[in-house]
């Protein structure tokens, strides 16, 4: 994703750390799985809140009023990744059923960790008749 369709620059790596911070995340290297309820528990919203003239300075006007207007935990989901894409970074989802709720966990990943690579190193020769 380029940039410039949501953000009007590219944010530091020192505020990525303390945007994630509010995710109960260390870095873009954390391995945590977290759910919209250890969202509320960190009180994510909160945290956004609090840091959302930082936040608003990077976004493009049109889009901060889309995103950044009434937070919620599933709209925190959705800025949060917007942001790792920046940094070549995805946020995987994985269901699982934990008494009989189904709950959605989040994970960060490399983006190139996400595709398949495939190591092949036969050659094949066609032949068109």
């Amino acid at each position: 994703m380029k940039y410039f369709q949501l953000f009007s620059e590219q944010p530091s790596v020192e505020f990525m750390n303390d945007f994630l911070k509010c995710y109960g995340l260390n870095g873009f290297d954390d391995t945590l799985e977290f759910s919209k309820g250890d969202l509320i528990e960190h009180n994510t919203v909160e945290k956004l809140e609090n840091m959302l003239l930082e936040i608003v300075m990077y976004y493009l006007p049109c889009k901060a009023k889309i995103y950044l207007n009434d937070l919620n935990e599933k709209r925190a989901i959705t800025v949060l990744s917007q942001f790792l894409k920046l940094f070549n970074y995805t946020l995987s989802r994985k269901e699982r059923i934990v008494t009989k709720k189904k709950i959605i966990y989040y994970k960060i990943q490399k983006i190139e960790d996400t595709k398949l690579h495939i190591n092949n190193k036969n050659t094949f020769e066609l032949l068109f008749q």
